[in-house]
C-alpha cells in the first residue's frame, strides 16, 4: 500500500490528542516479504505495534474497557520489513532512537521543511553576488560573464582563505584533493602545503562548507581567483581579501532581501514541493508529539514559504502555524543554544492571534520550558552540520535527525555501479592474497637459503633440489609482481570510474578512498539518524525503534 498522501488526511491539526494512549497513525506502508513469517513473539509484538481504527460495531465496546497502551514492536519484527522500503526513502541510524521516548519534535526551515531546487537557487545567489561585487566593491564588469557550475562544489569541503585553495579531507584530516582556484593541485604541491603542519580547522584561515547555501559562494571565490590570475596582472591576488568581499556581498544579498524577494516572488521555480511533508507532521501530532519550528529566517520569509508548502490541498490548516506548538524565527543559531534569553514578540503579528506560540530569538532553555520537554526527549531535524546538529546535541542534549538531500543521488549512483563495486572488491581481495603469497615465497626463499648454507655437503641430490628451487623463486616473484601491477592499474581505473560517477572532481560526499570523508565522519559523529527528507518517516510506525548497525572493529571483520 503506498504512503498516505496529504490529500487523504482529514485530521484537524488543532485538535489535541486525548489523555492516555495517543491515537496511532495508519499502519506502515511496508509489507513483509512474500513467504516471511514472524515468530509467535514477533506476531504478538506486531499486534500491539500498529493500532487500526475499530469498526462501528466495535466502538461501543471500546467505551466499556479502555484499550491497552500499544506495545513497542520488537526490532526483529520490524527489521525484516524495512528492507522493503526503497533505500532512498529509508532513515539511516548512527545511534539507537526510540520514537516512543520523544515528546517534542522540531524542524529547521531551509533545506529541511523547505527543499530548494538547487540549480536555480544557487545560480541566483551566484549572480546576485557577482552584481554586488561590481556595484558596491568596484570589481571589473568582466566578472559578470562568469557562469555557475552546479557540480563544482560539494558540502564537506574546506576553504583555505590564505592560499586560495579548496580542500577535501578524509576522516583523519588528511588532504586528499585540493584545487587552487579552478586548477587541481598536484600531489607534491599538496604535500608541501599540508603535510608539514597539522591543519587546525578552528583557525581563522579555514572555512568549512557546511551548508548548501555555501556552494555558490565557494564557486564564485575560486572563479574569481582563476579570473584574476588568468589576467596575468602584476598585482598579487589577496586571497583573504577576495574571500571577505565575496562573503560580505552574499551576506548583503540575504540581508537586504534581494535574494529572498526573488525566491518568494516565484516560489514554484525555486521550491521543490514534498506533498507528504504535512502528512508526516500530522502523523507526529496524532502520536501525541509537540511540534516546533526553529529557524534563523525572519517571519515574513518563513510565512511565505510555509504557506506555500503546508497550506495546499484538502485538509490543509487554516494557517500553517496550526501544525506547531511553538514557532521561533530569527533564532540566531548556533548562539540560540548558548543563551538564556526569552524570545521577543514578532512585530508583524501584533494584535493577531495564532494557535502556536510565536517569538523572535530566545534560547533553547526557554523553548524547552514552553514545550515541557528537553534533553533526550526532543528530536530536532536540520541540515546544518554545526548550527543545527552539533550544537543542539552538544549543548541541549537533543536527539538529532540530519536532512541530507544529496543522499538521493549518492544512493542512485551506488546502485547503478553495483557491479563495479563487486568487481573492485574481488580485485582488491586478489591483490591482498597476492601480497600474502609474495610474503610466503619470500620466507621460503630465506629458509631454503639458510638450509643450503648450513648443509654439510653429504646429500648432493638434496642440495641440488634446493638450489634449483631457489633459482625458480625469483621468476615466481616476478610473475606475482607483474600480476600485482596489472591489478593496481585495474583497481585504479575502476576507482576513478566510480569516483567520477559521484562527482568529477571530488568523488563521493561521504567517502574518500577507503575512509569516511570529513563530512561523512561528521554525519556519523553528530547525527543520531539521517535521511534525505522529513517525509521518509512516513514509512515507519510512530513507535518505531531505530537501531544502529553492529559496529565492527577491524579485527572483527
Amino acid at each position: 500500500m503506498p504512503p498516505v498522501s496529504a490529500d487523504d488526511v482529514r485530521t484537524d491539526p488543532k485538535v489535541k490528542p486525548s489523555q492516555g494512549s495517543p491515537a496511532a497513525p495508519a499502519p506502515s506502508p511496508v509489507s513483509p516479504p512474500a513467504g516471511a513469517k514472524p515468530s509467535p513473539e514477533e506476531e504478538a509484538s506486531q499486534e500491539g505495534s500498529v493500532a487500526t481504527q475499530p469498526e462501528p460495531a466495535v466502538r461501543k465496546a471500546a467505551h466499556a474497557a479502555p484499550p491497552l497502551a500499544p506495545r513497542e514492536p520488537s526490532a526483529r519484527a520490524l527489521r525484516y520489513r524495512e528492507h522493503r522500503i526503497p533505500r532512498r526513502h529509508r532513515v539511516f541510524v548512527n545511534r539507537n532512537l526510540r520514537l516512543t521516548t520523544i515528546r517534542a519534535i522540531g524542524f529547521d526551515l531551509d533545506h529541511t521543511l523547505a527543499h530548494y531546487d538547487p540549480v536555480p537557487v544557487e545560480e541566483l545567489g551566484f549572480d546576485l553576488t557577482k552584481q554586488k561585487l561590481v556595484d558596491m566593491k568596484g570589481y571589473p564588469r568582466e566578472i559578470l560573464a562568469l557562469k555557475y557550475d552546479p557540480q563544482w562544489v560539494i558540502r564537506g569541503l574546506v576553504v583555505d582563505k590564505k592560499r586560495g585553495n579548496v580542500l577535501k579531507m578524509d576522516y583523519f584530516n588528511f588532504v586528499s584533493r585540493a584545487y587552487h582556484g579552478l586548477t587541481a593541485l598536484r600531489s607534491d604541491e599538496r604535500r608541501r602545503a599540508y603535510r608539514s603542519d597539522r591543519i587546525r580547522l578552528g583557525h581563522e584561515n579555514y572555512v568549512s562548507v557546511d551548508t548548501l547555501f555555501h556552494l555558490p559562494e565557494v564557486y564564485l571565490y575560486v572563479s574569481l581567483i582563476d579570473f584574476f590570475e588568468r589576467e596575468g596582472t602584476k598585482k598579487t591576488v589577496d586571497h583573504e581579501a577576495l574571500y571577505r568581499d565575496v562573503r560580505e556581498m552574499i551576506d548583503e544579498a540575504h540581508r537586504d532581501g534581494s535574494l529572498k524577494s526573488v525566491i518568494t516572488g516565484n516560489l514554484d521555480r525555486y521550491i521543490r514541493l514534498d506533498p507528504e511533508v504535512r502528512t508526516v507532521m500530522e502523523e507526529f501530532r496524532r502520536a501525541g508529539k509537540k511540534l516546533f519550528l526553529l529557524t534563523n529566517s525572519e517571519w515574513s520569509y518563513t510565512d511565505a514559504l510555509l504557506r506555500h508548502i503546508l497550506q495546499r490541498g484538502k485538509g490543509a490548516p487554516e494557517h500553517w502555524t496550526d501544525l506547531f506548538n511553538v514557532v521561533i524565527v530569527e533564532a540566531a543559531k548556533p548562539q540560540f543554544f548558548l543563551t538564556g534569553d526569552a524570545p521577543a514578540p514578532v512585530e508583524e503579528l501584533k494584535g493577531r492571534k495564532l494557535s502556536a506560540v510565536v517569538g523572535r530569538g530566545g534560547s533553547a532553555a526557554y523553548l524547552q520550558r514552553s514545550l515541557g520537554s528537553g534533553g533526550e526527549h526532543v528530536l530536532y531535524f536540520g541540515d546544518h552540520t554545526y548550527g543545527d546538529i552539533l550544537q543542539s546535541k552538544r549543548v541541549a542534549n537533543w536527539r538529532t535527525a540530519m536532512i541530507v538531500p544529496e543522499l538521493d543521488r549518492e544512493i542512485t549512483v551506488t546502485a547503478e555501479h553495483a557491479k563495479e563495486f563487486e568487481r573492485l572488491s574481488r580485485l582488491s581481495a586478489e591483490r591482498h592474497q597476492l601480497e600474502i603469497d609474495k610474503a610466503a615465497i619470500g620466507r621460503e626463499l630465506r629458509r631454503l637459503t639458510l638450509i643450503l648454507s648450513e648443509a654439510d655437503g653429504s646429500d648432493h641430490e638434496r642440495r641440488s633440489e634446493i638450489a634449483t628451487r631457489i633459482q625458480d623463486i625469483p621468476e615466481q616473484i616476478a610473475g606475482l609482481e607483474h600480476r600485482g601491477s596489472e591489478l593496481e592499474h585495474e583497481i585504479a581505473q575502476l576507482r576513478l570510474k566510480i569516483d567520477r560517477a559521484y562527482n568529477p572532481r571530488w568523488g563521493s560526499l561521504f567517502r574518500e578512498g577507503n575512509e569516511s570523508s570529513r563530512f561523512g565522519h561528521q554525519l556519523k559523529d553528530f547525527a543520531c539518524v539521517y535521511t534525505s527528507r522529513v517525509s521518509n518517516f512516513l514509512h515507519y510506525p510512530w513507535n518505531y525503534y531505530f537501531q544502529s548497525p553492529v559496529g565492527y572493529m577491524p579485527h572483527d571483520i
